[in-house]
């Protein structure tokens, strides 16, 4: 019997099935996505593997769904929490969205595993440090699925881009002249430097933001992700805390020690 090859892999999503089964989605570099079950995971005694944490598995079968017939820790877990983790989740959806299953994908796995160290190292609240990350991995999942984003040349004549000059964003089509002031258009030196994955300020970032949702959501059928709502109610739960904070920090009587000098 041919012994069964271990493989890198990151967990993508998981679910109950039947009484003691898991339905898994796994990230591999030689298969990309695919689909599986562990059979028993749910039992007493065993443990679901976790997402953000590397792992080798074995894989056996040859239909849609293949049995994970074995599975080791490749390293530990990377912790992700706050804004990291919904992130992380974020990332996973994408690739759980937007794959094909079985379709092998070496680079982009390589750049997933680099996404998820780049997260793990971040603090919780560090939002400035967090977009960089994502922009770069969406980009690297558009150019894995053929879909890049030219942010060098423009649509109609493939002109190199100028950087004292402005242009608008077409979905489906790309970079048009556009005039200065007009709405939606940007600067020809932020979309260069956007195309060198240079998000070193806030209008770079948020140019990148719109630029790669407009790109990914024809991929995504116009259905919303909800990582996203989850993104949307952290922020919103840190806007509560901060005035919530300030509110005290104003409404606090004054040290004795301050009233006497």
């Amino acid at each position: 019997m041919r012994e069964l090859a271990w493989q890198p892999a990151y967990l993508l999503h998981a679910r109950a099935y039947r009484e003691t089964s898991v339905l898994a989605e796994w990230f591999l570099p030689d298969l990309g996505r695919v689909g599986t079950i562990l059979r028993g995971a749910r039992r007493k005694g065993k443990t679901v593997p976790a997402p953000f944490h590397p792992w080798f598995i074995q894989l056996a079968g040859g239909g849609e769904l293949k049995q994970v017939a074995g599975i080791e820790s490749a390293g530990a877990s990377l912790g992700l929490v706050g804004g990291s983790l919904f992130s992380g989740l974020y990332l996973n959806e994408l690739l759980v969205r937007l794959l094909p299953r079985e379709l092998p994908q070496p680079e982009l796995f390589l750049a997933y595993a680099g996404a998820l160290g780049a997260l793990g190292e971040l603090a919780p609240d560090d939002s400035a440090g967090i977009e960089p990350v994502l922009r770069r991995f969406e980009r690297q999942l558009l150019d894995a699925m053929g879909q890049t984003v030219s942010n060098s040349h423009q649509a109609d004549t493939h002109e190199p881009l100028q950087s004292a000059r402005h242009y608008q964003y077409y979905p489906e089509h790309g970079w048009l002249p556009a005039r200065e002031g007009q709405r939606g258009a940007c600067l020809g030196a932020d979309i260069l430097a956007v195309g060198q994955d240079d998000f070193s300020n806030p209008e770079r970032r948020r140019l990148a933001k719109v630029l790669y949702r407009l790109a990914l959501e024809p991929l995504l059928g116009g259905k919303p992700l909800k990582s996203r709502d989850l993104f949307a109610a952290l922020a919103l739960s840190q806007e509560q805390v901060a005035s919530a904070t300030s509110l005290a920090d104003t409404s606090a009587p004054a040290d004795r020690s301050d009233q006497e000098q």
